[in-house]
């Protein structure tokens, strides 16, 4: 036999874990095995009778050992290297102690008695003595997996001649798992076996294709074979199963919309794929669906787990059976967080709603191809578990929503980044499932023409965009040098480094940067700074001492407009306190996502009530000519700036703090030069939020000069009007 692994644990680190493993072994070593707790049986009269045949002819030698062994093993035909087992006995002889020949003997009746059975493996629990250390060492030079846990209890292994042929197992924890093998249930155990070996091998069989969120509703519809054609694989039928997982959160334009999911789910009625449809919430399992579940065990998290996997059984569908049990497994150790309660929970109700789904109780689950989950509506994050769960199934799985309200839900519950996420421009109430088409226009072949144009002027990497092309942007603030701010000034927002684009959002790299000081003092120099800065699209404040403080204002009222720490914006937007409803829907949606970011940054140094309170009235109290800015504002082009000079002596209020903030999150430059170096935006912005230049002097009591904004430049000549504005 070949030398086969000894391990000894002396630690773990999961307690759930390491039961589950120790059951395991103890499971295997039943079939073709040995178990040892705490000691190995004394030899009985019998067995030292038997052994007496085996005498070596002195104990001092190690040929004379291995010349007794080797006739023991001839006669019982035992396949085994007769000199690695001598050399481990003449060690063991000579090094426990002072009898030698009860050493022997002891060693030989228990190889005798254990090694003639032919075990694979050995599992020993307990603190061996230096014999039984020895001991196992036979059996591993014989090539048996041997597997002691000691828990670092056996205090003769420092003295053990072969210790550097054993693998150390340690852990954080060295506390002995109480478990009372006799009374484990072999038949359940072997069951559990029989799932984990289905779960190995179903393991790596779902393979996410990706789509995009045009062509989801072609793709899902194709058959397996056709998907693993066109991706490169080889098809069988119990081969690999490509599944499409996406959301479309979100709308366009309302009546392609509506006539695009009216489609998609009437396509079904020709096919022989199975389309579960959900549209209501999934509500908890009821009374008897509890019942049916059975009775979970609890004694450890881990058993529970398994126990729950186990309920799983698709009549008919052995493949998606062992997908789904494997899957629940992983899922619900990822949502694991200690508290048992909540994890039965999460198992309960993914194991009811997967059979509510395949109707799995009342009848054999018999799927021609893929079946497609089509859930619409507003989501919780259970849902979005089970819907990542049931694609880890097997399942493809479709979630549409027009209501934006549910982006961040899907992304934070998004576990594996397993979902395709796209966000659409428009917003608006989930509402029910659209059951008619609605009318539509027809488009000219003018109309087409200029369409198909656009798409290949400004549509994917040509580095050409449209005027307003995106309906929103994602601030990167860029971490430069002090020169090199006066460098990236006046570039384009499409030219700077950070700039990208996907789908609908543009990263808008932009600067937010405090001069504190004046170098060298040259005041001359600062002043022309300052002017070389200002472009058509600035607004330059000088900042004047605070106003008398007056009573503080009862901001009170926004306390309605917010929950958990996120705006409700939709009913915002209908509110009397929006100050911002003449605007376009567009630039309006976009600064109540600016105001929630702003309040999501962690930029403010407040907290609860303050922060949401505070953000929503100041962030909607802008100026206009702050309001005209963002409006013309081309996330791909010139970027409006904001520019204070502070040479006072007060801080900056909390409406100046947290308009900046929403200005940077907008994608706006942003420069305070601060002459003196006193504090300022510090006052409740984090020093994370910008970049801070210290110059080498400081200047106090200066008089700001009168700046004048440029009027605005028009790019001339014919390239001037391809490319410039439009």
């Amino acid at each position: 036999m070949a030398q086969k692994e000894f391990l000894r644990y002396i630690g773990y680190d999961n307690p759930d874990d390491f039961r589950s493993f120790l059951i395991n072994q103890y499971v295997m070593v039943q079939k073709n095995g040995l178990f040892f707790k705490e000691k190995l049986p004394a030899a009985t009269t019998d067995d030292i009778a038997k052994a007496a045949q085996y005498t070596a002819s002195s104990f001092d030698n190690a040929d004379d050992i291995k010349k007794a062994l080797e006739m023991w093993l001839h006669a019982e035909n035992v396949p085994c290297d007769g000199a690695a087992i001598a050399e481990v006995m003449a060690k063991a002889v000579a090094e426990c102690g002072v009898n030698k020949k009860n050493t022997y003997f002891v060693m030989l009746c228990w190889l005798m008695k254990y090694l003639g059975k032919r075990p694979n493996a050995v599992l020993f629990v307990g603190s061996a003595t230096l014999r039984e250390l020895y001991f196992l060492c036979m059996l591993n030079a014989a090539g048996v997996k041997v597997t002691l846990v000691s828990y670092g209890l056996d205090k003769d292994f420092d003295k053990l001649a072969f210790k550097d042929r054993i693998t150390i197992k340690n852990g954080r924890q060295t506390a002995p798992i109480q478990i009372d093998f006799e009374k484990i249930d072999l038949s359940k155990e072997a069951k559990l076996a029989e799932m984990r070996t289905a779960a190995s091998n179903v393991s790596g069989l779902v393979k996410r294709l990706d789509t995009s969120a045009a062509g989801i509703f072609e793709d899902v519809v194709k058959d397996r074979k056709t998907r693993v054609i066109q991706s490169g694989g080889v098809y069988t039928e119990d081969g690999e199963i490509p599944i499409y997982v996406a959301a479309l959160i979100g709308y366009e334009d309302e009546t392609v919309y509506t006539n695009m999911l009216v489609k998609f789910k009437e396509s079904f009625a020709g096919l022989k794929k199975q389309l579960i449809f959900i549209e209501k919430p999934l509500e908890n399992p009821n009374a008897e669906e509890v019942r049916a579940l059975g009775s979970i065990p609890r004694t450890s998290t881990a058993d529970m787990i398994d126990a729950l996997a186990m309920l799983i059984d698709l009549k008919g569908d052995r493949t998606r059976t062992a997908l789904a049990q494997k899957a629940l497994c992983e899922m619900l150790n990822e949502l694991n967080t200690g508290n048992q309660t909540v994890v039965l929970n999460y198992g309960n109700k993914f194991v009811t709603w997967l059979y509510r789904c395949t109707q799995a109780r009342k009848y054999a689950v018999q799927y021609e191809d893929i079946p497609v989950i089509l859930y619409y509506g507003d989501i919780s994050q259970s849902e979005m578990y089970f819907l990542n769960f049931m694609a880890q199934c097997g399942f493809d799985v479709v979630y549409i929503t027009p209501n934006k309200k549910n982006l961040q839900t899907a992304v934070d519950k998004n576990i594996g980044g397993l979902m395709q996420i796209f966000e659409l421009p428009q917003s608006k109430d989930s509402g029910s499932y659209p059951e008619k088409a609605i009318k539509t226009k027809v488009a000219t072949m003018a109309y087409n023409a200029e369409r198909d144009l656009d798409t290949m002027l400004y549509g994917g990497d040509t580095g050409i965009y449209r005027s307003f092309q995106f309906p929103n942007s994602q601030s990167v603030t860029l971490k430069t040098t002090y020169e090199e701010i006066s460098i990236l000034w006046k570039q384009e927002s499409r030219f700077r480094s950070g700039f990208s684009t996907s789908g609908n959002l543009v990263s808008v790299p932009n600067i937010f940067a405090k001069i504190s000081g004046v170098e060298d003092g040259n005041m001359s120099k600062y002043w022309e700074d300052v002017r070389s800065k200002l472009t058509p699209e600035t607004i330059l404040t000088i900042k004047k001492p605070n106003p008398t403080e007056n009573a503080s204002e009862d901001l009170s009222v926004y306390r309605q407009f917010y929950r958990n720490g996120e705006i409700d914006t939709e009913k915002l937007k209908k509110s009397t306190l929006n100050k911002y409803s003449y605007l376009p829907d567009r630039i309006q949606d976009m600064l109540f996502y600016k105001l929630q970011e702003t309040v999501s940054s962690n930029f403010i140094k407040l907290e609860g009530d303050d922060l949401m309170c505070s953000v929503l009235h100041f962030g909607m109290n802008l100026s206009k000519d702050l309001l005209k800015l963002i409006q013309q504002f081309d996330f791909t082009r010139t970027i409006p700036k904001l520019i204070y000079i502070d040479a006072v002596e007060d801080t900056f209020t909390l409406s100046e703090c947290i308009q900046i903030v929403l200005c940077n999150m907008i994608g706006f430059d942003v420069i305070i030069y601060t002459p003196t170096g006193y504090k300022n935006i510090e006052t409740f912005v984090s020093n994370d939020a910008f970049e801070e230049h210290i110059m080498n002097q400081f200047v106090y009591q200066t008089e700001v000069p009168k700046f004048k904004i440029p009027s605005e430049e028009k790019s001339g000549g014919f390239f001037g009007k391809l490319f410039g504005k439009h």
